[in-house]
């Protein structure tokens, strides 16, 4: 999710290996066991960003056994047995994360994103809530967008415009936001909003094939041909390859 140099690697593995062991500068101090739990939390996170979940779990397992109440630890743990498919016990970890964090923001929210990538909505909202709602947490709009994601993914479309305008309302530029309200437009045939909505995203994020082809279809509905062609146009030569060019034929074909 992050760009690491080449280096990176090797970098975070000495820095971790000086926590644990205390030993830059000269020191041969043995760690703490808070200091080993840590070392062992940021290792397993290092190979979670590496696309590594097997060596994570080895280390997050590790600074659990050190540290059973390392709220971070069983948090990360759950991610690695997710990218597993170890449903269960990603599960239980993000379970006894927010027991033991109740306050942490980022762990409410990232427990909230796994029970709505199980069409589990009900269960997620109050933890997407809970980190929004958090004062420390330095990213409220995203809790708020994916709470609308989550909500309108599971049908619930009054719950999902509530969610992406309070996300709007902290930030007037979050894409994700944007694009959910763009949507939610779109579906509805609102097509003035629509394209207010898609004109606000552009601003904020590179347009993709399926905002072109949307941009096509609500110029033509509002009988704007010349900013449809313009729309096709920026299509056809941004992305050539793309399966949206077979839709916008078919739109083309039949009128719209």
């Amino acid at each position: 999710m992050e760009a690491v140099g080449t280096n990176w690697r090797s970098m975070f593995a000495l820095a971790a290996a000086c926590v644990l062991l205390a030993a830059c500068g000269g020191s041969n101090r043995v760690a703490s066991p808070t200091e080993a739990a840590q070392a062992n939390l940021n290792l397993g996170i290092g190979y979670l960003r590496q696309g590594r979940p097997e060596l994570a779990v080895e280390n997050l397992q590790r600074a659990i056994r050190i540290d059973p109440r390392l709220a971070a630890a069983h948090s990360a743990l759950a991610l690695a047995y997710d990218q597993l498919g170890n449903v269960n016990e990603a599960e239980e970890h993000h379970s006894r994360a927010v027991r033991l964090a109740p306050s942490d923001p980022t762990i409410a929210n990232s427990y909230a994103v796994f029970l709505c990538r199980r069409n589990r909505w009900k269960d997620a909202e109050p933890y997407f809530v809970r980190a929004a709602s958090n004062p420390s947490y330095p990213t409220p709009a995203a809790a708020l967008a994916n709470a609308g994601t989550c909500a309108l993914t599971a049908g619930d479309v009054e719950n999902a415009e509530k969610y992406f305008r309070d996300a709007l309302a902290r930030n007037p530029e979050f894409p994700d936001a944007l694009a959910g309200l763009l949507d939610l437009s779109y579906r509805e045939q609102n097509y003035l909003q629509a394209r207010a909505f898609l004109q606000r995203l552009l601003e904020v994020r590179p347009a993709t094939p399926s905002v072109l082809l949307m941009c096509f279809d609500i110029e033509r509905a509002l009988g704007d041909r010349a900013a449809a062609d313009r729309c096709a146009r920026r299509l056809r030569e941004e992305f050539p390859r793309a399966p949206e060019i077979a839709e916008l034929e078919q739109l083309e074909a039949n009128g719209r």
